[in-house]
């Protein structure tokens, strides 16, 4: 769900009205003090680094999930930065989070990433950065109920409440069973990084099992020649030098082929 950014932020604004008392329970936490122009973002919103400068976070959304770095709160276990720091950010522990359903219900398990409202998270139903674990059910807790609109102009009623979350910003890859059953992770992970996209598991197997073949063949061409030239060579040792030419030959064929295996891996995976 998309929302207009003028019921993001009035929704924001009802927020701190009705969770702000709600204080991170994060004694078991670990955080870092970042600046922020929003000094006033209650504990547990969701937050991402602003672009440019690393020393200061902003209120998350959707659209900047990649950047997200973890949870404002207001007690930690353990706090690092100095004290001209405007805002403690958890970045490792467990702390309350203000989440919503906006992707649905939340259950103990489900990954929690920025949705499209500012600070407030939702349930990973894609591949997506997330910022940590949800350790109970959003059912369970005491929700208060918003009306949003979205781009299409229909009223959306989304319920927020807090929920503790295990915090632990990463890249969350989700398995859709079938082919993406068969894609180990890992490789769902390489081929995202070569193309610098998101990686169909379909595009990944197909990508890697071109790569694989193409340096089969290549090798099984050079073991051939090899093989072939020390054979030769014992019938006839006065033929070195056509032997060696042949070697070149086979050699600059092999490395051909391996650049065009490794071009049509690349145009797999990113075309």
């Amino acid at each position: 769900m998309t929302v207009r950014r003028r019921s993001a932020l009035s929704l924001f604004g009802a927020l701190l009205a009705v969770v702000a008392p709600a204080v991170a329970f994060g004694a078991s936490a670990l955080s870092q003090g970042f600046t922020t122009n929003d000094p006033t973002a209650p504990a547990g919103s969701l937050v991402s680094l602003k672009p440019g400068d690393e020393s200061t976070v902003e209120l998350a959304t959707s659209e900047k999930a990649a950047q997200l770095v973890g949870v404002t709160a207001d007690k930690t276990l353990v706090e690092l930065g100095g004290s001209t720091r405007k805002v403690q950010v958890v970045v490792s522990g467990i702390t309350d989070v203000l989440v919503s359903d906006i992707n649905g219900d939340i259950r103990s398990g489900d990954k929690i990433t920025a949705s499209p409202i500012k600070g407030v998270g939702m349930k990973a139903i894609t591949s997506i950065q997330v910022v940590g674990t949800a350790q109970g059910n959003l059912k369970d807790v005491t929700k208060s109920a918003h009306s949003i609109t979205d781009l299409k102009g229909k009223r959306q009623t989304v319920h927020i409440g807090t929920l503790p979350v295990q915090v632990n910003v990463s890249y969350y890859a989700v398995s859709q069973g079938g082919i993406n059953s068969l894609v180990p992770s890992f490789l769902l992970s390489a081929g995202s990084a070569i193309a610098g996209k998101d990686v169909s598991a379909v595009r990944a197997l197909i990508g890697f099992t071109c790569l694989i073949v193409g340096f089969i063949i290549a090798g099984i061409i050079l073991q051939a020649a090899v093989r072939s030239g020390i054979i030769s060579l014992g019938r006839n040792p006065l033929a070195h030098n056509v032997l060696r030419r042949s070697l070149l030959d086979v050699l600059i064929t092999t490395l051909g082929l391996l650049v065009l295996t490794a071009i049509v891996f690349y145009l797999i995976l990113t075309v």
